[in-house]
């Protein structure tokens, strides 16, 4: 982002505070500029955030192998208590994937801790489906750990985080309707293949909005 495009958003912005309505249109464009280039920055110095979604991957293929062995209100439990590893896991990944999320620093990481705390207020529910009704676990915990995806990936400029979510929510719905005895397995199988996916989209990304902005500067 040019020094003159942030000048102008600043005075247009001072100009609107004070009651003047001229360059509106031309401060908001550059208003919306500025975000646009520090999603993509913010989304260059987290690495994406791919060491979450590797997490997620693992948990997922973990639960999938459970699956196997498990009757659904075992598998229940056992989900509800591993899903409190994944962001530790992501933690642990942020050097061996590059993935330094927790030092990147900006101005929307607000966002992104919003959306994790709005995905965790679902828990009440969860639990309830996991005492009375376990076999739903597998779908409520698939679609549950995905509502905040769409959010973080508008911090992070990020396409492939809104499609992650509307390909999971529809993948997931699809096998627990249609195929009754995949619920343990086939969903938490498909769930980490996406994750996969969702983590090599993100990287193609961070590397299209480096080599952006290497020729802006």
């Amino acid at each position: 982002m040019d020094d003159a495009c942030l000048c102008r958003a600043v005075l247009g912005l001072g100009n609107l505070m004070s009651g003047q309505q001229e360059g509106t249109d031309q401060v908001m464009m550059d208003l919306k500029a500025i975000i646009d280039a520090e999603r993509k920055r913010y989304c260059v110095a987290s690495g994406g955030g791919v060491s979450l979604p590797v997490a997620g991957a693992l948990y997922w293929a973990v639960m999938g192998v459970l699956g196997l062995y498990l009757e659904p209100a075992q598998w229940a439990i056992a989900a509800a208590a591993g899903s409190g590893l994944i962001f530790p896991l992501g933690i642990l990944l942020q050097v061996p994937m590059r993935s330094p999320f927790m030092k990147a620093k900006s101005p929307l990481s607000g966002v992104t801790m919003a959306a994790i705390t709005a995905i965790n207020l679902l828990w009440p529910i969860h639990v309830l489906l996991i005492g009375g009704f376990p076999e739903a676990a597998p779908l409520t915990l698939a679609i549950g750990m995905s509502l905040h995806w769409p959010i973080i990936g508008w911090a992070y400029a990020s396409r492939v985080s809104l499609v992650h979510a509307l390909v999971r929510v529809a993948a997931v719905t699809v096998i627990w309707y249609g195929f009754p005895d995949l619920r343990l397995t086939g969903i938490p199988f498909v769930v980490a293949g996406l994750y996969l996916f969702a983590a090599a989209g993100l990287r193609w990304e961070v590397l299209r909005f480096r080599r952006a902005m290497a020729n802006t500067v």
